[in-house]
């Protein structure tokens, strides 16, 4: 039975046609837009974030252990505050938490009042790279990783911290991020393409304002990373690391990668599942929280390669190059992947995919045709 449907969703004063299916149906994969690297944050997402065990409990860890003593400074503190609050019950001298959203900004401070930290916790309204402090830190704690690693801006963002804020032996929370890329047959997991829950509109159109524009907005699919027997069905690899990002070391948010994914079974290959592993307490103790495989408010990316999908065996691999290039704003980076799949039946076939932080391109692909019909 058909579960899809062509809806509209409302942004930059124009009614868009898009793919949309019925929540209630309990689609096994459905699609959400990456909204971190937008400022759109509401109560959903920090609720999303409050209610990720795994980043909260590593996030406590390493703030409990590191920030007693010293000045922290916390950038993207968000409404609750959490680590700016986290910091001084660990007894942090003093915190300065910045928070770009006025909104979100105005909320903290009550929270902080409230909880009776005013006198050690100052609220920063704007961005970390157009703050001053009057200090530098001792610790910089962050909660600004993206979807992929550094698609909020991680790397430009805390480099500049740490040419300014950050005192030159200062530390980071958290340690290292790289993006990870699996092989994805969609097809073994939903009989359809995936499409967007009714909800989840209000999101498109948001992203789309904030541009003013439609375009080919960067999709994450939800319903893999918290079923283990999908991901067995749907991940044809291993996982490559790219786009390696060291925060307590040389951190250079622009590369270029070489690297390569391995097909351990049979399937159709429709694209590729990127995701995030983190690394948080400075120490390098610790796993790494693994987003295309645990449960958590980071969630894969999907970068399509073929409508059809195509036919891939055990033992044939994917090679590729992966760049990271700062988009015209100076924070948040494009991507490009470009490779060959090789075969052992059949020639090698050239595959791309691209995602800019506000790139100009609107249904420039099949999938994006699909997804958002002809008006």
């Amino acid at each position: 039975m058909t579960r899809a449907f062509v809806a509209e969703v409302e942004a930059a004063g124009r009614r868009l046609p898009v793919r949309a299916c019925a929540y209630e149906d309990d689609p096994p994969v459905w699609l959400f837009p990456s909204i971190g690297e937008y400022p759109l944050y509401d109560n959903f997402a920090y609720g999303q974030m409050l209610n990720d065990e795994l980043r909260m409990q590593q996030y406590a860890a390493a703030v409990a252990k590191h920030a007693p003593g010293r000045t922290v400074l916390d950038i993207g503190t968000g409404q609750d505050a959490v680590w700016a609050l986290a910091a001084a019950r660990a007894g942090a001298q003093h915190v300065w938490a910045v928070e770009v959203i006025p909104k979100s900004a105005q909320i903290a401070r009550q929270v902080i009042e409230e909880a009776g930290y005013s006198d050690r916790v100052t609220v920063v309204e704007g961005l970390s790279t157009e703050i001053s402090l009057p200090e530098r830190v001792d610790l910089c704690v962050s909660e600004i990783i993206g979807t992929l690693g550094g698609s909020e801006g991680a790397g430009s963002v805390l480099r500049d911290a740490r040419e300014r804020l950050v005192k030159p032996d200062g530390l980071f929370i958290p340690h290292v991020s790289v993006t990870t890329v699996v092989g994805l047959d969609l097809g073994a997991v939903t009989a359809e393409p995936p499409a967007f829950p009714l909800f989840v509109l209000d999101y498109v159109g948001q992203v789309f304002n904030c541009l003013s524009r439609p375009f080919d907005l960067r999709l994450c699919l939800v319903g893999l990373q918290d079923n283990p027997a999908r991901q067995d069905l749907a991940y044809l690899s291993g996982a490559a690391e790219v786009e390696t990002l060291h925060f307590n070391g040389d951190l250079q948010p622009e590369s270029t990668d070489a690297a390569q994914i391995h097909f351990g079974k049979a399937g159709r290959l429709h694209g590729l599942a990127l995701g995030m592993r983190l690394w948080v307490d400075p120490d390098g103790t610790g796993d790494p929280l693994d987003s295309l495989i645990q449960p958590s408010s980071w969630t894969p990316v999907y970068a399509p390669l073929s409508q059809a999908g195509l036919p891939v065996r055990e033992g044939d691999r994917f090679e590729f190059t992966w760049s990271t290039e700062l988009s015209d704003d100076g924070v948040h980076p494009d991507y490009a992947l470009t490779g060959t799949l090789h075969r052992r039946l059949g020639p090698p076939v050239p595959l791309r995919w691209s995602s800019g932080h506000h790139s100009s391109q609107f249904r420039k692909t099949p999938f994006y045709q699909a997804l958002f019909p002809v008006e």
